[in-house]
């Protein structure tokens, strides 16, 4: 056993050591580009496709050899882990767990204890490992069951440890860490610095027959020689990236100046001319465009063709393009107010199932982002059909207004949606979440006095069966409205039953 350095691994270091040569190059790109437009003055154009080609050949490169590193190195990693894997099986298979939890209960040490204080002893040395060790975490302390001495430490006279030996060499987080390898069951892998170097640790939960999880078993092993390797083989994917990728600015940044860069200046010129020209002009006849001469066969050629054609073709298209802009904004217009409708309910004008729809999609990204608070309250409207059926739809029409009216004045900070013919929902929201209870409290108040007042026409004494749930951590949108909608069928039932 030894005090542990708990660290970021060394793929954060690689990361930022490509950062650095990322952001290197742009600057360099940059001022080289800086100082071309100061000398020219004009070819922004130019600049611009430089740099773009620069900074894109740069990023490639990045991503390139951050791929690089990232693949080698987890392969590298998967062999770590199967051999760790490999050898704490082998030593967890020759342990009997049921009489090594008697040890750590009892703190005596049977014969099987010291057959698995040789079993680890001897595989420390035939496994090469920097340490072979087992422990169990109890109120933030941490304690030895069996730990390997190796060949060497016996030599310079040093023991066993003792079972149930306390040590105070490890830092609370370091603690949590093995006690939460405990509680796991699987085997757990971090990287850490040690004394002799950095390590890689491997550690699986000891569990007897009864499955209780009493200890862990750790084994690390050195991985200096494989940082060397993966440093070496990302080293000679940057710089074989980056040089290929120098070759290939250089060629294309020279293409562009004979192919794009230099025709496309001379259009700009000819088009600033035409648009000085043409300033002040009342006629489209007097709009005329001095086509370059430019001869790439490409699609600049084609471009200065088609603006010179264009000009021809605006004196006939302009007054279509003025009658077209109108019929798409007309037509924006009337898809942004049908939009409007079908998010709206046609009679209670409260939210409809679109935007129900809509809610939920929204509220289940924020779970899914770790961050929700909020309830839903179901209503469903009594007696419904009863009054469509003896009254009319009219005063059916009038019951559900009337309703919706009532848990729209009560829930004044909260949306509401109607879902269903006789369903609404509210979103718990603001002050009406914090007041949730208090105004449950209101809204079963209200209802039991339309309710009851005998007084009224059968379409205004107004009852609802209504239910509540609040988002609890683990929920999705759909455990929360099940909740909600259980608890309003249980309220539907009551109700039903004092009827």
């Amino acid at each position: 056993m030894r005090h542990i350095t708990f660290h970021k691994t060394q793929t954060l270091r690689g990361l930022r050591f490509f950062v650095f040569l990322f952001s290197v190059f742009c600057k360099k790109i940059l001022f080289f580009s800086a100082k071309e437009n100061e000398m020219t003055h004009k070819k922004t154009i130019h600049r611009s496709l430089i740099l773009g080609s620069a900074v894109f050949i740069a990023f490639m490169c990045f991503l390139l050899s951050i791929q690089a590193y990232l693949t080698y190195s987890q392969s590298l990693y998967k062999r770590y882990d199967d051999k760790l894997s490999n050898i704490l099986n082998y030593a967890t298979n020759r342990i009997d767990m049921d009489d090594l939890y008697q040890n750590t209960i009892t703190g005596q040490k049977t014969e099987k204890y010291n057959d698995v204080q040789q079993l680890l002893n001897g595989m420390v040395d035939d496994f090469e490992l920097f340490y072979l060790y087992s422990l169990f975490v109890r109120n933030d302390s941490m304690y030895n069951i069996c730990s390997a001495t190796s060949k060497a430490e016996r030599e310079r006279g040093e023991e066993d440890m003792k079972l149930l030996e306390p040590t105070d060499a490890y830092e609370l987080s370091e603690i949590r860490k093995f006690a939460k390898a405990m509680t796991k069951n699987e085997i757990s892998y971090f990287e850490e610095d040690s004394d002799w170097g950095p390590a890689y640790t491997a550690c699986k939960p000891y569990v007897n027959s009864l499955g209780v999880h009493f200890g862990v078993i750790c084994a690390d092993v050195s991985i200096a020689e494989l940082h060397k390797t993966v440093n070496n083989y990302v080293l000679y994917n940057v710089i074989l990236t980056l040089g290929l990728g120098l070759l290939f600015a250089l060629i294309l940044l020279v293409w562009l100046r004979h192919n794009v860069t230099g025709p496309i200046l001379a259009l700009e010129k000819s088009a600033r001319h035409f648009a000085e020209k043409s300033r002040g002009k009342k006629t489209p006849d007097e709009l005329i465009f001095d086509a370059p001469e430019i001869h790439t066969h490409n699609e600049v050629e084609s471009l200065s063709n088609a603006i010179s054609q264009m000009s021809k073709d605006m004196r006939t298209y302009v007054q279509g393009l003025l009658e077209a802009e109108e019929q798409a904004r007309s037509a924006q217009e009337q898809a942004e107010d049908m939009t409007q409708l079908a998010f709206k309910d046609a009679l209670t004008h409260v939210n409809s199932k679109v935007a129900y729809d809509k809610m939920k999609e929204s509220l289940q990204e924020q779970i899914d982002k770790g961050g929700a608070t909020f309830g839903f309250v179901m209503i469903d409207l009594n007696n419904l059909k009863e009054v469509n059926d003896h009254y009319g739809h009219d005063c059916g029409d009038k019951y559900i207004l009337g309703c919706c009216h009532i848990f729209c004045t009560i829930y004044k900070q909260s949306p509401i949606y109607r879902f269903g013919g006789d369903e609404f929902v509210v979103l718990l929201q603001n002050s009406d979440y914090k007041n949730r209870d208090k105004l449950f409290k209101v809204i079963e108040s209200e209802f039991k006095k339309t309710r009851n007042n005998t007084s009224r026409p059968a379409w205004e004494r107004y009852s609802v069966a209504y239910g509540m749930a609040t988002y609890q951590l683990g929920d999705n949108v759909e455990d929360v409205f099940k909740r909600a909608d259980d608890s309003m069928y249980q309220k539907k039932m009551e109700i039903k039953g004092m009827a």
